[in-house]
């Protein structure tokens, strides 16, 4: 199969100021409850790190009764709180699916923050796996901004 690639972009303005919305980004738990791609999938991260560069931390995700998706994070720039960036790997049964590279950048703005955020993709698993990613990542963006809201 041949490689897709592509290109997001969020926008967002988010209720909170950008040192909360950044320690959402990094934050593990926050992460597994912002994080998953649609309802009723979950983000179960088996061994949490510290988010420094060249750090690596592995997570599952998919279905709540059966998260089959592997997820390698590779914290890549950390400078809190304007600027996240890591690199993503997507791959179920040995089969990379997909490599994320995601730039997060937090401007304050008035009493909350404005994220822009953009995500490169390399798709390696069909046009169905990138409608996947796209819809994922659109719902957890949409996840983050009412999660760091509630608080």
């Amino acid at each position: 199969m041949s490689t897709q690639f592509g290109q997001l972009h969020f926008d967002r303005q988010m209720n909170a100021a950008p040192a909360r919305v950044f320690e959402a980004l990094i934050s593990p738990e926050e992460r597994m409850a912002w994080g998953p791609p649609d309802t009723g999938f979950v983000v179960l991260i088996d061994a949490p790190v510290t988010p420094v560069p060249g750090a690596r931390e592995m997570a599952r995700v998919g279905p709540r009764d059966n998260p089959y998706v592997d997820v390698a994070t590779d914290w890549v720039v950390i400078e809190a709180p304007t600027r996240l960036i890591y690199a993503e790997t997507l791959s179920a049964d040995g089969e990379v699916l997909a490599t994320g590279f995601a730039t997060f950048e937090l401007t304050e703005e008035g009493a909350g923050t404005q994220l822009r955020a953009t995500v490169h993709i390399a798709n390696f698993a069909g046009e169905e796996m990138m409608e996947e990613v796209e819809g994922g990542w659109t719902h957890a963006v949409d996840a983050l901004a009412a999660h760091v809201s509630a608080r």
